[in-house]
């Protein structure tokens, strides 16, 4: 089941022609996520002040169908792709006012343990959160 997040295209978002900037998709996304993991009570923030594992992302990607423009609503869908032992993708399509695909984006996170820094198991709480929302087999 898609987690989804509703933003707005700020002002400090758009270039000059009044169209989002492209990075800003990937900021959508990550907050998309974060608001994911806020939403299952199991917030990032709280994850990186227990200290016991991190959620670094070792990919990213975006690609660019429509404008975002300055002003427009747009909602940013979020579904795990895939579910491993030690990484998980997480894949985004941000929907413009009408429902039309403005972008999709995918991200893929690996869990390190922050004691020694080597890659871990994802924790049991983390992996219920990520299985709630993953896509339904193609």
């Amino acid at each position: 089941m898609a987690f989804i997040h509703q933003t707005r295209v700020r002002f400090h978002e758009a270039d000059p022609a009044g169209i989002a900037f492209f990075a800003g998709v990937l900021t959508w996304c990550h907050v998309a996520y974060e608001e994911l993991l806020q939403a299952a009570d199991l917030p990032l923030a709280r994850i990186l002040a227990e200290g016991r594992w991190a959620l670094p992302l070792v990919h990213a990607e975006a690609d660019y169908r429509q404008p975002c423009r300055y002003g427009a609503e747009v909602k940013v869908e979020v579904v795990v792709a895939e579910l491993g032992d030690r990484r998980f993708t997480l894949a985004y399509r941000v929907l413009g006012p009408e429902g039309a695909c403005l972008a999709t984006a995918r991200t893929v996170h690996v869990v390190v343990d922050r004691g020694n820094g080597r890659p871990a198991s994802i924790p049991d709480e983390l992996r219920a959160v990520l299985a709630a929302h993953q896509a339904p087999p193609a």
